[in-house]
């Protein structure tokens, strides 16, 4: 933490100098300005989420405080956050330089895109990012759960090239990078995957209901298995087990009561558990995609309430997007060519676009 203080010190040192040296150029001054709360804000988050710059990879000696550059040292203050250059989280350049950060990714944990001075760069997700650093820079590598799918009291197989589940079972596969389906030996694309999930019942249970990431589905007591194509996010499919006659947890609407107790004859066979009905929300995409909820790249579709899907423009890389409808303010530019959406609402999601 002394060392995220040192660096908001010489920012402010550096940004002091700057001013002293050019009282002519207001207009260059309040950029600057603007930039260095920028700058400040994104330290506040660092700060928040217990980030501290790490020592230089080449050394385990501890790093000295940064001091304040003296007069003759003028140059531009580079920051990198969950990252390094060159091992290092700050450095001071002379003028316009190309550099190269390396992202610092704890285990379980991936880039999901880097920022330059707040400005997201979705096209470049991998571990490193060469950016032209002009004027004082901040570099962050944002991070996401690596995508990785878990099963508790269930398991998980490949399919064969028959749709059908084959070979070894497992609770927990990471498809981050690119890998290879031990069924039918191919190569698969990492950030998506299929797989067959059953749930494994001991004797004298049943399925009571579903969890999809914490989300309770109650499916039909005789649904204990289903194959999920094309999963594109982090996942965890738990099954929720119950003795074999008990009842149902499925909530119920609490009855009034009664003034005299009345004698219901115990009935003569188990009574059919009706499952919650499933609320389901309409999307639909005009100059894009969405993927999520058993859809991948469609352009509409129905999926259920609390459903985590990734919509996509379809226009190339040379347009500069716009988003209207439920993602955004209405025409506002936009860098982000993908995102995440939480559907809770029927929703529509239109992209427009204008060539660079």
């Amino acid at each position: 933490m002394k060392r995220i203080l040192s660096a908001v010190l010489v920012i402010l040192i550096l940004f002091s100098l700057t001013a002293c040296q050019d009282n002519s150029g207001n207009a260059d001054i309040e950029a600057m300005k603007l930039q260095m709360q920028l700058m400040q804000q994104q330290l506040d988050e660092a700060k928040q989420a217990g980030y501290e710059p790490s020592a230089p990879a080449d050394t385990q000696a501890p790093v000295p405080e940064p001091a304040a550059p003296s007069e003759e040292e003028n140059g531009d203050l580079i920051l990198a956050l969950h990252s390094t250059i060159d091992g290092d989280t700050m450095l001071i350049v002379d003028g316009a330089m190309e550099l190269t950060a390396t992202a610092t990714v704890p285990a379980g944990m991936a880039v999901d895109y880097w920022e330059l001075n707040g400005a997201p760069y979705y096209e470049d997700m991998e571990d490193t990012f060469t950016f032209t650093a002009q004027g004082n820079t901040v570099v962050d590598a944002r991070l996401r759960p690596e995508h990785k799918v878990t099963s508790i009291n269930a398991e998980m197989q490949f399919l064969d090239k028959k749709g059908e589940p084959k070979g070894e079972k497992f609770t927990e596969f990471v498809f981050e990078e690119d890998y290879e389906n031990t069924v039918t030996h191919e190569t698969q694309p990492g950030d998506w995957i299929t797989v067959y999930v059953k749930a494994v019942v001991p004797k004298g249970y049943a399925v009571d209901y579903w969890l999809i990431n914490d989300v309770p589905y109650y499916y039909n007591r005789t649904v204990t298995s289903f194959t999920v194509h094309d999963l594109n996010e982090t996942t965890v499919y738990e099954v929720v087990l119950k003795k074999e006659n008990a009842p149902s947890s499925t909530p119920k609407p609490t009855s009034k009561p009664m003034q005299q107790p009345i004698y219901v004859p115990e009935p003569t066979q188990e009574p059919v558990q009706t499952p919650a009905p499933i609320t389901y929300y309409n999307v639909s995409c005009d100059g894009c995609v969405f993927s999520g909820g058993g859809y991948s790249d469609a352009a509409s579709g129905s999926v259920p309430a609390g459903t985590r899907i990734t919509v996509t423009t379809t226009y190339p890389s040379y347009y500069t997007v716009y988003w209207v409808g439920s993602h955004s303010t209405p025409y506002k530019e936009s860098a982000e060519r993908s995102f995440t959406y939480t559907v809770n609402a029927d929703c529509n999601f239109a992209c427009y676009a204008i060539i660079n």
